[in-house]
């Protein structure tokens, strides 16, 4: 499970992010006050606005865990929260969570909610690495069960007794998606915000090529880098890549940068996605190209001189299990947290694939 937290996520109509104590108001007026909201919810009406603000400020200080998943909806034509949505429920130990969600009655209707669920379990499968994701609902409010439906999930049974709400015991509705029910589509497609710096604007676009290389014993290749500069000091993990030059096509762009980097041959086996994310500090977009690559033999590396004498770029052999603790043990420096977020759905991609083609030999 990759904790990557609260990040922001943009939907046609939405834009799902972490709340600030300035929602309080839109919060209390649009939804916390409304008792044909919370009908059917476990938790009462604010009494006022003031018992908003408190909420907030609760669940603002919690971001920096990255197990916490609570986003305020956004309408982008207005500007206005309008609704909630979260993880009421994680199971780490099984890759699971429930997710609960309500919303302004004034947006009811319009099909914002299903828009938002879905793009939310987008999110715990694709950049979290869940393997099921769930949501339940009272037997007698069928509208919420339509939510659901709409979002992908399946009925799967009623739990009767099972809950309490604001109208006594009540029989539970249960729907689920689980990771074998998705689209097996061979291509990732994540979007990524960099929430460790604020963001002021950005200036640039860079295309990246980069690579998930294996050899056929199983093993995974990286590179590891030494960082004192503007983000800070800091030991990393990273894929092998790097910028395309122009004109270059992408695949021989990381197969110039395994070169390059590694000292490795390859052979390019598939595309595996796209991850955009940002460099705040720098003002920077990043389109990351991976592919899986399969190592053909090592050679000499070319390494720029920034390389060696700034990053000190050394090879990683390591194991996927050994990789994922990596990643996870780098965190705790903003610029590792923000390449774990990117390259750890990444890898269990790369994982999942070599796994299904039978890639790996012993």
């Amino acid at each position: 499970m990759n904790k990557a937290g609260t990040q922001r996520i943009e939907t046609r109509r939405l834009i799902l992010r972490r709340f600030r104590t300035e929602d309080a108001e839109d919060m209390y007026s649009g939804w916390a006050s409304d008792p044909e909201v919370t009908r059917y919810l476990t938790w009462p009406v604010h009494p006022d606005v003031h018992a908003t603000e408190s909420l907030l400020g609760q669940w603002v200080s919690r971001y920096e865990d990255g197990g916490y998943f609570n986003w305020v909806m956004e309408y982008k034509e207005t500007g206005r929260a309008v609704g909630n949505i979260s993880v009421v429920r994680l199971n780490e130990s099984i890759e699971a969570a429930d997710i609960g969600y309500c919303m302004s009655r004034a947006y009811w209707g319009q099909g914002l909610m299903p828009e938002a669920l879905e793009a939310v379990t987008a999110y715990l499968f694709d950049v979290v690495g869940l393997n099921r994701v769930a949501a339940c609902h009272d037997v007698n409010n069928p509208r919420s069960g339509r939510v659901m439906d709409k979002a992908g999930m399946r009925q799967e049974g009623i739990l009767r007794a099972a809950g309490k709400n604001n109208l006594g015991i009540c029989d539970e509705v249960w729907h689920s998606v689980i990771r074998s029910d998705r689209d097996s589509s061979p291509e990732l497609n994540i979007e990524l915000q960099d929430t460790e710096w604020p963001f002021e604007y950005t200036d640039h676009d860079r295309m990246i090529a980069r690579a998930i290389c294996f050899d056929d014993e199983g093993y995974f290749y990286f590179v590891r880098a030494e960082r004192d500069d503007d983000f800070g000091k800091a030991t990393l993990i990273e894929t092998s890549g790097g910028g395309v030059e122009e004109g270059e096509e992408l695949q021989a762009a990381v197969k110039r940068e395994l070169k390059e980097e590694l000292g490795a041959e390859t052979e390019v086996i598939c595309k595996i996605g796209v991850a955009s994310d940002y460099y705040n500090l720098i003002h920077r977009h990043n389109l990351n190209n991976y592919f899986l690559c399969r190592i053909v033999s090592f050679g000499d590396r070319n390494l720029t001189k920034d390389e060696i004498e700034e990053f000190h770029l050394s090879t990683l052999k390591m194991t996927y299990d050994e990789a994922v603790r990596e990643y996870e043990i780098r965190r705790e420096t903003k610029l590792g947290r923000l390449i774990a977020n990117r390259e750890i759905p990444v890898l269990r991609k790369a994982k999942e694939i070599t796994e299904n083609l039978g890639l790996i030999r012993g």
